[in-house]
């Protein structure tokens, strides 16, 4: 049944008045009203790991080990404070050497007092001929290792994911840690390591820094992350061992230096075409002047960054270093 115009224009009256009400109050709105509000996006999530430090009950001479059935040194400053919140470092040694020995050959323990960290230096899992391995990815290393004993042991079922997680909250709970700066360095297998980490602890690590190392043949198996981190792959071009362009190891594959960072790149939100080269700074003294060339990728997550530093004609272990690019290497985790 049709209304009359009059029971109309009385059933619609209250309704017109309330649209001029809220279309003259938008009008005069000074942009907080909620009903024209836009709505805020959720904050990004923040890392989880607390301490000692997060309750003021750090010791002020802590024991230097830690991991149990499966120790790490750990080195501190000589002034170390309980008060003061320390970034975290923790190397991981390539194949067939040890945690102390990798941290002499990247400089890492006599920086400790002059920039002031907390050093981990942990050891992979020994096989039987005595090299220790980390098992990284199906191409490094744990069937390299196998391979030597010759006995068939199964080293892949080994889980070094949890077991350098829990290396990290073991040192926040032991040492005045600043968990917003966990830093992690690796060579060669211990580069693997370093980057497999980057892709399952994202929520304790924020800077992963990899000297001839790669990650997984199948981009696949590197979801991502929730917490985006930073990360510096360096690469020396004739590296023989872990090759710069990618290979096989006991015909399982990674891939290249460039292919492992733009990854990354992709992961922290950069902007991956549009790459840009940056100065060339001078990292192997055994290489006349600046020979290592920096590929930088802009516009990455709030307080990410990636970088590729290629050493032109560099071999899978240069030595020596410039001491000022063993500054360069830890400022670079520290800063991140």
């Amino acid at each position: 049944m049709l209304l009359s115009s009059s029971r109309l224009t009385k059933a619609t009256t209250p309704l017109i008045t309330t649209l001029l009400a809220i279309i003259l109050t938008a009008g005069c709105s000074d942009g907080s009203d909620e009903f024209f509000a836009e709505v805020a996006e959720p904050p990004p999530p923040q890392r989880q790991l607390s301490g000692c430090a997060d309750t003021d009950s750090c010791a002020p001479n802590p024991l230097l080990e830690i991991g149990g059935e499966r120790p790490a040194q750990v080195q501190i400053p000589s002034d170390y404070d309980p008060t003061t919140r320390y970034p975290l470092v923790i190397v991981l040694h390539g194949y067939g050497a040890s945690g102390r020995l990798q941290a002499l050959y990247l400089g890492l323990i006599p920086r400790v007092d002059e920039k002031q960290y907390v050093l981990v230096y942990p050891n992979g899992t020994e096989n039987a001929v005595g090299n220790r391995f980390w098992n990284a990815t199906p191409a490094c290393c744990a069937d390299a290792a196998a391979a030597e004993d010759n006995d068939g042991v199964d080293y892949s079922q080994i889980d070094d994911v949890a077991y350098i997680r829990s290396l990290i909250e073991e040192a926040a709970a032991t040492y005045s840690i600043d968990t917003s700066h966990v830093g992690l360095f690796g060579h060669s297998n211990g580069g693997f390591m370093a980057l497999r980490l980057a892709c399952e602890a994202s929520d304790l690590v924020t800077s992963v820094v990899s000297l001839a190392g790669s990650t997984f043949a199948d981009a696949a198996s590197c979801a991502p992350a929730t917490f985006p981190v930073s990360v510096l792959t360096i690469h020396g071009d004739l590296d023989e061992t872990i090759l710069y362009t990618g290979g096989e190891i006991l015909g399982e594959a990674y891939p290249g230096a460039v292919e492992t960072t733009e990854r990354f790149a992709s992961l922290g939100g950069c902007d991956v075409p549009n790459s840009m080269m940056q100065a060339q700074v001078d990292v192997a003294a055994g290489i006349e002047g600046a020979e290592t060339t920096v590929l930088a990728y802009p516009d990455c997550a709030e307080g990410v960054e990636v970088e590729l530093w290629t050493i032109v004609d560099g071999p899978h272990a240069p030595f020596p270093w410039e001491p000022t690019a063993l500054d360069a290497f830890v400022d670079w985790m520290l800063e991140h």
